[in-house]
């Protein structure tokens, strides 16, 4: 057993550290999957651990920034080190390491970036994913990428840690066709926590009810967002509360944050921590005695249809729950107040964002990694088809993607230099896209110009139209609102990075050096990575996008403009549930507008029938996506009537065409003749297959009438107006009617000389019956019950008032059975009448 400090001697952990790595090194599968409890010390110790039992480098990816600066520090001191020495970190913007750094705590989009810098990460013996049970798109696809560079290299091993998570299927998963990945479950160090359920409190009520307790502790809040957190610290500010208020959000300052996550300087006056869920697992906030549960987080989902993500707040899972509890508990016991009732229904665990959130990110960086396809990848969660086509039609109109094959884009595409280029970026493709725009467009005014104090060295000689377009990325990037340092930092980075693009991909480069191109606003620079973002003012405030989706602006903004800008590109929508919602946009001017809308827009003729009416009409228009430029009405052409017709039922169905009762009676006694001729076999489902094979479905259902409408209805069309006369024709002809009116008659001559009309209606169990809706005492004489192709006609049997009386389809059994009951109550109603039912049979 190999020796640790006395301080990784006192963690749970400890007594496992050196089974685990012996586990792991004779892993069949080159994996192990490590769960503990809140307090086990797995993200300190298991690397000191790593570093004694294997000679190469050991990566660790943390979720977040600064719990990999946390982690970093926590190792770096048990080694007695300086961070940056044995041990060290590596993230955007802000790394310590060195030559002979052999842990490195890196977070996700770093280690997504190495692992496609180096397929083989050449000199790794160790990968860990901690935290893994939060699921990011990032840890997913970096699992992904690192399983089959395991079967590219027989020495690399992955370790996945959770507080917890689904073993079974993740071992399974990682198995790879040999044994499966071993499992280590660790206890964690815990104290007892009571738990209180406090219904619909506020949260500032709670937190101002736990400050007048006498416990010392400190107080976490959990809040589904900013805005919530934000809020619940004005309440308590206003009601001048005797304790420190501090704020816990991945927005908030990077030294505030770490501010949050060292002991205080006073032990003697209380803190209250108001976060997001970014302190459920991965941070620890030193002090906490008790935490407030709100029961709520911010979840981003991906709405395909209309492009777009909501952010909407829902309820926590019940693993969140437990995970915050556990808060409470760590150096002693604790208390946790829910804000909800203990009865409440949540579900067990988080969707992983994976299956809910935007996806263009990854499927850029599959594509680069040769992989077009989402069956290209073994994945622990697949994600949805319908999520990566919608990504990839997003990359394609970026121009990071191309087709070759338009008709076949999934099986076609190809990325595209800007598409390579936009992931050395380390931003969104879309704003990736507005950042190379830097390296094509010309001279840009003060219109776009955002006014950071960004100096002339950290420009790198950017040309004016660069910078704006840099500008415009610094505004909606993650950076947007961090101290002007961070900015400076992000910005400096940013233009190094372009310039080596400019360097590897020439073709992406203009005239990015001239200083006589036109103005160039922001709306304009944006529309390079959000063109799908352009929208058209609808109404007051209300614009609609090109995918058809509606949003509206603000309410202040809304306030705050008497004429709206009739043109907008929004970068920061929210799809919401039935109308969205815009939080941040520029204004695009009528002649940007049309500029850009001229070489992107689309003229094609719609030849439909007017609502409401069979009479056809033709229009022209001009459209972007679902929003229309132009439109104008053109003269119908020959051919078109047939071709509307047809696409009217393709759309909308055969109901489509004038069906009145006489075409509708013919089409229910063709399916009649063709579920019961001999031709024909009724099968399970229903449906009539012909004794050849002829047809897997009923040649009359409306799924075939619709699949074939093409063949049969178009020779019997004439003029530009759409008659029923013609409709009957057509189906008369291609449903054989001759045989139809041979077979299956439309009267009937009953045994007592009665002509009866014979409806043929469908039964509540799908089935087709000859019906004959008739006064019971005209059906006098008549004992065997008449049939139509072998099937026995349903008579529904009246009172002389037309009042139901009997449903029946064995006239004998009839006059037998139910008769004499039904015939002594027709005789009090109406004694007048004659109700011998064998008259007719004497005379």
């Amino acid at each position: 057993m190999h020796d640790y400090p006395d301080l990784v001697k006192q963690l749970p952990i400890a007594p496992y550290l050196d089974d685990i790595c012996v586990s792991l090194k004779s892993s069949g599968s080159h994996s192990l999957i490590l769960t503990a409890e809140t307090g086990a010390g797995k993200s300190t110790a298991l690397p000191l651990a790593l570093l004694n039992h294997f000679s190469g480098k050991i990566i660790m990816l943390e979720p977040r920034r600064i719990a990999s600066l946390s982690v970093a520090s926590r190792v770096s001191t048990l080694l007695g080190e300086e961070i940056g020495k044995t041990a060290g970190y590596v993230m955007r913007l802000e790394s310590r390491v060195s030559e002979v750094t052999r842990f490195t705590v890196m977070t996700e989009a770093v280690l997504t970036r190495m692992l496609q810098d180096d397929l083989l990460l050449d000199g790794v013996s160790v990968v860990v994913l901690d935290e893994f049970h939060e699921r990011s798109v990032q840890a997913d696809l970096a699992l992904a990428f690192l399983k089959e560079t395991m079967s590219l290299r027989g020495d690399l091993y992955v370790v996945v840690m959770s507080a917890t998570i689904d073993t079974a299927s993740l071992s399974s998963y990682l198995a790879a066709g040999c044994e499966a990945a071993p499992v280590f479950a660790v206890p964690g160090r815990q104290f007892p926590v009571d738990v209180e359920y406090a219904g619909a409190l506020l949260p500032s009520d709670a937190v101002m009810r736990e400050l007048q307790r006498r416990d010392r502790g400190s107080i976490l809040v959990f809040l589904p967002g900013i805005a919530d957190i934000r809020k619940t610290a004005a309440e308590l500010e206003r009601e001048s509360v005797d304790a420190d208020i501090l704020l816990l959000h991945s927005s908030i300052d990077f030294d505030e944050q770490k501010k949050v996550l060292s002991p205080p300087n006073d032990f003697s006056r209380r803190r209250v921590i108001l976060s997001s869920s970014i302190a459920e697992t991965s941070l620890s906030v030193p002090g906490v005695s008790v935490v407030i549960d709100s029961g709520l987080a911010r979840i981003n989902r991906m709405n395909v249809a209309a492009g777009m993500e909501m952010l909407v707040t829902e309820t926590e899972s019940v693993f969140s729950a437990e995970q915050r509890k556990g808060r409470a508990g760590r150096m002693r016991s604790g208390r946790c107040v829910r804000l909800w009732r203990e009865n409440d229904v949540r579900v067990a665990e988080t969707t992983p964002e994976i299956l809910r959130t935007d996806l263009t990110e990854l499927v850029l960086e599959c594509a680069e990694r040769g992989v077009y396809r989402r069956d290209g990848l073994s994945w622990l969660a697949p994600p949805s088809a319908a999520a990566w086509k919608s990504a990839q039609k997003l990359l394609i109109v970026l121009g990071c993607l191309t087709a070759e094959d338009k008709t076949d884009a999934e099986n076609s595409v190809r990325i595209t230099s800007l598409g390579k280029a936009a992931l050395t970026l380390g931003l969104h493709p879309r704003l990736a896209c507005v950042a190379l725009s830097a390296l094509s467009f010309g001279n840009v005014g003060e219109s776009a110009d955002k006014k950071s104090e960004i100096s002339k060295k950290e420009r790198g000689g950017l040309a004016p139209c660069a910078e704006a377009a840099l500008q415009c990325v610094l505004a909606y990037s993650p950076y947007a609102d961090s101290p002007s340092a961070l900015q400076k930092r992000f910005f400096s980075d940013l233009v190094k990075r372009l310039a080596k693009c400019a360097y590897r991909f020439p073709d992406l480069c203009g005239n990015s050096g001239s200083e006589d191109s036109s103005d160039v606003t922001a709306a304009v620079l944006l529309l390079a990575g959000f063109p799908d973002r352009i929208a058209h003012l609808e109404g007051d405030g209300t614009y609609r996008f090109p995918s058809g989706r509606v949003a509206s602006l603000p309410k202040k903004d809304r306030d705050a403009f008497r004429v709206f800008p009739e043109w907008i590109v929004a970068p920061v929508v929210d799809a919401g549930e039935k109308e969205g919602r815009i939080y941040r946009w520029e204004a695009l001017s009528a002649e940007e507008a049309e500029a850009w809308l001229s070489v992107r827009s689309e003229t094609y003729t719609e030849t439909e029938f007017a609502e409401g009416t069979h009479s056809l009409r033709k229009t022209e228009y001009t459209r972007f996506g679902k929003i229309v430029l132009a439109e104008r009405r053109v003269a119908v052409q020959d051919g078109d009537f047939a071709y509307a017709a047809c696409r009217a039922v393709e759309k909308n169905g055969i109901t489509r065409l004038p069906f009145g009762e006489k075409t509708k009676a013919f089409l229910a006694r063709a399916r009649f003749y063709e579920t019961h001729t001999r031709a024909f076999r009724t099968v399970y489902d229903g449906s009539a297959v012909s004794a050849d094979g002829m047809y897997t479905i009923a040649k009359s259902s409306e799924e075939n009438l619709i699949k074939t409408v093409r063949e049969w209805l178009p020779p019997f069309l004439t003029g530009t107006t759409l008659r029923e006369n013609a409709v009957y024709d057509a189906l008369y002809y291609y449903l054989d009617g001759a045989k139809v009116d041979k077979n299956v008659p439309q009267t009937i001559v009953l045994a007592n000389g009665k002509s009866c009309t014979l409806l043929y209606d469908t039964a509540a169990e799908g089935i087709i019956r000859p019906t004959i809706e008739i006064i019971v005492q005209k059906i006098f004489g008549c004992f065997e019950t008449p049939r139509v192709m072998g099937v026995p006609v349903l008579f529904k049997l009246l009172s002389p008032a037309r009042r139901p009386l009997q449903i029946t389809d064995d006239l004998a059994g009839f006059w037998s059975g139910a008769w004499p009951e039904i015939c002594k109550e027709m005789k009090g109603r109406y004694p007048k009448h004659n109700w011998d039912y064998r008259a007719a049979e004497r005379e």
